[in-house]
């Protein structure tokens, strides 16, 4: 892992639900200044309107993060560190908050010897509450800041005139804000793996889709993030159909299905879901999703109606054997959304690691994560997920890049 240094790496959320209120943690957004992004869950979680091009390999650091940042000698009591800034005292956010810090703290725990020290700043979940502590990291010496976790915290910091020094947020503002130099965005994001589904479709040769939605607020976000991108890419839209959890409406979607013919099905719905309506699906015709519909490996029975459904997943939950995953150590009873989160806490705590190592990184950098494969591109990065299809009711990883690579540019 000693190759961390050399870049940096992207990745959201509460993974599968996006923040539903301002509060929560929401998605993240591509391109500056930041485009209003559709409410996500309390899973940091996940969103991104971008330009559904392939995602950019660039680290534009050189002119971000003046090196003066680094380098002004610390005031009298005073010791530099990196804040990680997180609602651990929040009723509402302090699960996925807490799963964030352990991911982190193990990061740091095998970083010999550390680049800066890690301090962790519990914070409510009231704006002027992180805003100050904010502040009072900065006054203690924190020359990296990772966090805030909501999306209302993120937008008020923002907006607030403080942000001094390299800050990654881990969520995404509210509205049209205009980043300050020094503030980067990372996060995990539904809507973001809807768009890296539309454009890995249309890399594979499709060009019409059918999407099939579940009537939940996510999924229907989730649907419209692809066919965004999907006409964006040139692709056409040849159907919608919607569906209930109530059975009597399956044999409807199944007759969309038959008469709408395309070269793929976009499937937006969680694991349970998408369980219950693929048998109503035409299983010649591949089938594409999200991370929403992989509920673990450990449900293989339960998976078998969703073979042959191509998604991508985060190498921390599709490949957890693999060495460079292995070297960070596992949460305890941790749920699925639970493990994203403390992964996005491992890679966080990674980026601001070589943000303080190297605040002048070149171009043409990408750091292979445990998140997946990130890349810097307008202050926001983003994750380029692994491919991965169920078989056998198992999710098996179809390409993936090595997480232990850590330094190389491309």
């Amino acid at each position: 892992m000693q190759r961390l240094a050399a870049f940096l790496i992207i990745l959201f959320a509460a993974f599968n639900s996006g923040c539903a209120t301002s509060t929560t943690p929401a998605p993240v957004r591509e391109g500056r200044p930041i485009a209003k992004p559709a409410p996500s869950a309390p899973t940091p979680a996940a969103s991104t309107p971008e330009a559904e091009t392939p995602v950019a390999k660039t680290f534009p650091l050189a002119v971000a993060l003046p090196p003066e940042a680094f380098t002004t000698p610390p005031k009298d009591g005073q010791k530099p560190h990196i804040a990680l800034l997180l609602p651990l005292k929040s009723a509402s956010f302090g699960q996925p908050a807490e799963a964030v810090r352990q991911g982190a703290i193990a990061a740091s725990g095998i970083q010999a010897p550390a680049v800066l020290p890690l301090q962790v700043y519990p914070t409510g979940d009231q704006v002027e509450d992180i805003v100050s502590t904010y502040q009072q990291a900065l006054q203690a010496g924190a020359k990296i800041v990772i966090g805030p976790l909501t999306r209302n915290a993120v937008t008020a910091l923002a907006k607030s005139g403080l942000v001094t020094v390299p800050t990654l947020a881990l969520n995404y503002p509210e509205g049209d804000a205009v980043l300050p130099e020094n503030l980067y965005l990372f996060g995990l994001t539904a809507e973001g793996e809807a768009r890296q589904a539309a454009r890995r479709a249309f890399n594979d040769g499709r060009r019409t889709a059918l999407t099939v939605t579940a009537n939940t607020p996510l999924a229907k976000r989730v649907q419209q993030a692809f066919a965004d991108a999907w006409r964006g890419l040139g692709g056409k839209l040849v159907a919608q159909a919607n569906f209930s959890p109530e059975r009597t409406q399956f044999p409807a979607v199944h007759d969309t299905v038959i008469k709408h013919r395309a070269d793929i099905i976009f499937l937006a719905a969680d694991a349970n879901l998408a369980r219950m309506i693929r048998p109503y699906l035409d299983a010649n015709t591949p089938t594409y999703a999200t991370s929403m519909v992989f509920g673990g490996n450990q449900e293989i029975g339960r998976n078998i109606d969703l073979n042959g459904v191509l998604f991508a997943e985060m190498p921390w939950l599709l490949v957890p054997d693999h060495p460079a995953v292995m070297v960070y150590p596992r949460a305890e009873n941790f749920s699925i959304e639970q493990e994203r989160l403390y992964a996005l806490g491992i890679d966080a705590f990674r980026i601001a690691t070589v943000m303080a190592q190297n605040p002048r990184l070149g171009e043409g950098n990408v750091l292979d994560g445990v998140t997946g494969q990130i890349s810097l591109a307008d202050h926001q990065f983003q994750r380029e997920m692994a491919a991965a299809q169920f078989r056998q009711g198992t999710a098996v990883a179809t390409e993936f890049a090595d997480p232990g690579n850590l330094g190389e540019p491309r």
